[in-house]
């Protein structure tokens, strides 16, 4: 995470957790929708709460190792 002072901090790892849950519940949620439509309910909903966990996650992973190749860069360099 970028690095902040005082309570900004919370708010990025806060904003992680967040887009993690609304990927779940977004994904879920279409899944139902299409369920609804095709009569196949619960399947598709389960289906999608599963990709959008998958989705959420490889989005909190990428950017916790942008992060920490940021964070190694300027160490390197010997900022702080």
């Amino acid at each position: 995470m970028p690095p902040q002072d005082g309570y900004g901090q919370g708010y990025a790892y806060f904003g992680a957790a967040l887009s993690f849950t609304v990927a779940i519940l977004l994904f879920g949620g279409l899944g139902w929708l299409i369920d609804g439509w095709l009569h196949t309910r619960p399947l598709v909903a389960i289906a999608g709460a599963f990709l959008g966990g998958v989705a959420g996650f490889m989005s909190l992973y990428y950017r916790v190792k942008r992060d920490t190749a940021e964070d190694g860069a300027k160490r390197r360099k010997g900022q702080p």
